[in-house]
């Protein structure tokens, strides 16, 4: 069976809504260039800074601690070539401290766009899109200045 660029997205996906780091290592390449929205500002990664494979997971796992009940629902996957686009419903529960705000207990639902560069069955290079202004407002709290 002949694996297409698209699997591991379905792959990363999977591992994405069980919480499992491991298998998520399996679709990521370790030189991955990861462009990510609202990334922290700390000293190694300022704003803007694509990340690395172990990076990118850090991120994921923080998302993951602040919100663990959260899932993405793919909606659509569109593969052109290596490039795999994929448009999917973010949905999750506000019960651990985010951003200094105690537990509000809200949930929210946003829209998340990513696009990868896939390699020899692993993303090479990703980008993502996320509508985090929405999400604030469902929790009641405000986007950083």
């Amino acid at each position: 069976m002949t694996q297409q660029p698209s699997d591991a997205i379905t792959g990363l996906y999977d591992a994405f809504n069980s919480g499992d780091t491991e298998k998520a290592r399996e679709f990521i390449a370790a030189d991955v260039v990861a462009h990510l929205p609202g990334t922290s500002g700390d000293a190694e990664h300022p704003p803007g800074t694509p990340r690395d494979r172990e990076s990118w997971l850090a991120v994921w796992q923080f998302t993951q601690a602040v919100f663990p009940d959260m899932r993405a629902t793919v909606e659509q996957v569109v593969q052109t070539g290596d490039t795999v686009a994929s448009r999917c419903v973010v949905r999750g529960t506000h019960t651990v401290e985010f951003m200094g705000i105690p537990p509000t207990g809200k949930s929210f639902e946003m829209l998340m766009l990513n696009m990868s560069r896939v390699q020899n069955g692993k993303i090479v290079e990703h980008w993502t899109i996320s509508d985090n202004v929405t999400m604030l407002a469902q929790l009641g709290l405000k986007a950083p200045q």
